[in-house]
């Protein structure tokens, strides 16, 4: 679920976990994509999408 995209809360909630972290530890590991994709998605929300010319690319935050 979390491969195709699907929030993190709606899969905590589709598999009855307590907590988003508990499924964000367990599944997140599993799947690196996962992680990649939240990180770019946050560069995006900091930076804009025109920032975000090579997917995967490591943004310095400390300038």
């Amino acid at each position: 679920m979390l491969a195709a995209g699907v929030e993190m809360k709606v899969v905590q909630e589709t598999l009855g976990h307590t907590s988003s972290a508990f499924t964000a530890d367990t599944y997140t590991s599993v799947y690196p994509q996962v992680a990649t994709a939240a990180a770019e998605k946050t560069a995006a929300l900091l930076f804009g999408k025109e920032d975000q010319t090579a997917p995967g690319k490591l943004i310095s935050l400390r300038g």
